[in-house]
C-alpha cells in the first residue's frame, strides 16, 4: 500500500516539476496566457470554459518577439490550449482594430456587441462556419508577424484564402501556406453607402520574394552598357549632334530608372523607399518623353527640313517638355498617394501605391493602367506612328535617289539591304519596341501561360541597354570613329563610299543635298 502511495506521489511531483518550464511538445504559438484564469487545486486551469490539465501548463519567464528572439518578462503561466480546442490568433485584443500597424480601441464598445463568424476548413475538406469567440479559442497576446501587415479581402478575386482548423492559412495568390507565426486575424470596419459593418480579415506581411538573379544580371549589364554608350557619344564629336544630345538624355533617364529598379529589387532602400519609388517613376516617364522627342525629331529630319533652320533654343524647349511632363505626372501620383484616404479599401484600388507594398509604383492593380501603363501606351503609340511615317520617308528617299541616278546616268552606290535593315531595326528599338511588350506583360498577369510568354519580353526590356550598346556602338563605323578620335584627337572624315554612320542626321542630310 505504501509503495502505491509513493508511486502516485512521484508521478504528481514529476507532473509539477515538468510544468515549471516550457510545455513539452507544445509550440509557443499554441499557448495562451493563464495569468487571469482560475487555477484549480490539482494545478489545472479553467480558461474560457476549457479545462487545461497541469501537464499542458508551464511557467515562462520570457515572451517571443516578431523576429523569434526572446525577451525576459515576469514569470507567468501559459497553457497549451490549442491541443484541446481549435484556435485562431488575432493581431490585437478581440475588441481592438489594427490601424496602420497599431492596435486601436476607439471602436471597443461597438466591437463588444458584434457577433462575428469565420469559415474554417476541416480535415475532411468540409467548411464550417464558426463563431470566433464561442466556438474557437482566441489568442491575442502573440507577437506580431512583422511590422507592416495588410488585410486580405476574399471579396477580391486575387485575394482568396483558406483558414484550416489547425490554425494554418493558405494564400491562394501564390499557393503558400502560412503558420500562425506568419499571419494574424483582426476585425475591420467596412464602410458602404447604406451601412457599416465589421468583418474578420486575415492580415499577412508584404510578400517579399528573393531577388531575381537573372533580372539582376541583365539590369547590371544594361547599366554598364548605358555608361559606355553615353561615354562614346560624349567622346566622339561627330555624334554630338542635336539628335545625339537627345539620345544621351534618354540614356541618362534609362540609366537612373534602371538603377532605382535595381536598388528596389535588392531591398536596399528601407530608409528611403518612398523617395526611391517617386524618383524611379520620374526617370522612367522622362525616358518615354525623350523617346517621343527623338521620334518626332527623326521624322522632321527625314522630311528634308534643314537642321540649320532649327532654333538654337529648341533643345531647351525639348528639355522643358521631357523633364516637365515627367515632373507633372510624378506630382500627380504623389498628391494622390498623400491626399486620398488609404484606409478605405475602395480608394486603395485606385491609388498609385508608391511605397505601399514595395518601393515601386503598384503595377499589379488597375491603378497602374491610369498612372503608368496608360501614359506609356499613349507615348508608345505616338512613337510607333512617327516610326512608320519615318520608315515610309526613308523608302521614298531611297527610291528618289535611285530614280535620280537612272535619269542622270550616274553611278552611285546605295546602301546594301543589310545596312538599310540595320537602320530600320535601330530606329524601331530606340522608339520603344521593347517597352511596347511591357504593356502585354501587364495584361498577362494571372495567366500562367502568357506570363511565361511575356517573360521573354521582360528580359528584352531589362537588357535594353545591352541591345542599344551593341546596335549603336559595337559597329565598324562607330569603332573606327572612336579609334580615330583617340589616335589623332579628331574624328575621321567621311568619304562617299564609307559605311553608313550611326548619326542618322549626318547621313540623310548629306543624301538630301
Amino acid at each position: 500500500m505504501m509503495a502505491c502511495w509513493l508511486i502516485v506521489l512521484g508521478l504528481e511531483l514529476l507532473l509539477i516539476k515538468s510544468s515549471t518550464g516550457d510545455i513539452p511538445d507544445c509550440d509557443y504559438y499554441d499557448t495562451v496566457n493563464l495569468s487571469s484564469s482560475q487555477r484549480l487545486k490539482n494545478n489545472s486551469y479553467l480558461y474560457e470554459d476549457v479545462l487545461v490539465p497541469a501537464y499542458l501548463t508551464g511557467e515562462y519567464d520570457y515572451k517571443l518577439l516578431p523576429d523569434n528572439s526572446r525577451a525576459s518578462v515576469d514569470k507567468h503561466w501559459r497553457g497549451c490550449v490549442c491541443k484541446l480546442r481549435p484556435c485562431i490568433r488575432l493581431c490585437c485584443h478581440p475588441h481592438h482594430m489594427l490601424i496602420n500597424g497599431d492596435c486601436d480601441d476607439s471602436l471597443k464598445d461597438q466591437l463588444e456587441r458584434q457577433d462575428l463568424y469565420i469559415n474554417v476548413t476541416l480535415e475532411d475538406g468540409s467548411v464550417s462556419t464558426r463563431h470566433f469567440r464561442k466556438d474557437l479559442i482566441v489568442q491575442w497576446d502573440l507577437p506580431m508577424p512583422c511590422e507592416y501587415l495588410y488585410p486580405v479581402d476574399d471579396q477580391n478575386e486575387e485575394d482568396q484564402y483558406t483558414i484550416y482548423e489547425d490554425g494554418s492559412f493558405l494564400r491562394h495568390y501564390d499557393n503558400k501556406t502560412l503558420g500562425k507565426r506568419e499571419y494574424c486575424l483582426q476585425p475591420l470596419k467596412i464602410e458602404s453607402e447604406d451601412e457599416s459593418s465589421f468583418r474578420i480579415f486575415p492580415h499577412n506581411c508584404v510578400i517579399e520574394s528573393e531577388p531575381d538573379l537573372g533580372k539582376t544580371i541583365m539590369i547590371s549589364l544594361s547599366l554598364i552598357c548605358i555608361i559606355l554608350t553615353i561615354s562614346v557619344y560624349a567622346y566622339v564629336r561627330k555624334l554630338k549632334t542635336f539628335q545625339g544630345k537627345c539620345f544621351i538624355s534618354y540614356m541618362i533617364c534609362l540609366f537612373l530608372g534602371y538603377l532605382c529598379l535595381l536598388v528596389d529589387l535588392w531591398k536596399l532602400a528601407d530608409q528611403f523607399c518612398e523617395a526611391l519609388g517617386y524618383t524611379g517613376y520620374f526617370f522612367v516617364m522622362a525616358a518615354f518623353f525623350w523617346l517621343s522627342v527623338i521620334s518626332l525629331h527623326l521624322w522632321i529630319l527625314f522630311t528634308g527640313r534643314n537642321l540649320e533652320s532649327v532654333p538654337e533654343n529648341q533643345f531647351l524647349v525639348f528639355n522643358i517638355y521631357a523633364w516637365g511632363m515627367a515632373g507633372v505626372l510624378t506630382g500627380v501620383i504623389f498628391i494622390v498617394d498623400h491626399v486620398v484616404d488609404g484606409n478605405n479599401d475602395e480608394n486603395v484600388k485606385w491609388m498609385p501605391g508608391v511605397g505601399f507594398f514595395n518601393c515601386w509604383i503598384n503595377t499589379n492593380g488597375w491603378s497602374a493602367l491610369m498612372y503608368f501603363y496608360g501614359p506609356l501606351a499613349l507615348l508608345i503609340s505616338f512613337n510607333i506612328t512617327m516610326f512608320i511615317l519615318t520608315a515610309i520617308r526613308i523608302v521614298d528617299i531611297k527610291r528618289n535617289l535611285t530614280n535620280f541616278i537612272v535619269q542622270q546616268e550616274r553611278q552611285q552606290k546605295l546602301s546594301s539591304d543589310k545596312q538599310t535593315y540595320s537602320i530600320f531595326l535601330r530606329l524601331f528599338i530606340i522608339m520603344g519596341l521593347t517597352w511596347s511588350l511591357e504593356i502585354g506583360s501587364y495584361f498577362a498577369q494571372g495567366h500562367e501561360f502568357w506570363e511565361n510568354v511575356f517573360l521573354v519580353a521582360d528580359y528584352l526590356n531589362w537588357s535594353q541597354g545591352i541591345i542599344i550598346f551593341v546596335l549603336f556602338v559595337l559597329k565598324r563605323s562607330t569603332l573606327r570613329l572612336v579609334i580615330q578620335r583617340a589616335r589623332d584627337g579628331k574624328d575621321e572624315q567621311d568619304g562617299d563610299g564609307c559605311e553608313e554612320e550611326i548619326s542618322l542626321e549626318d547621313r540623310f542630310s548629306r543624301n538630301l543635298q
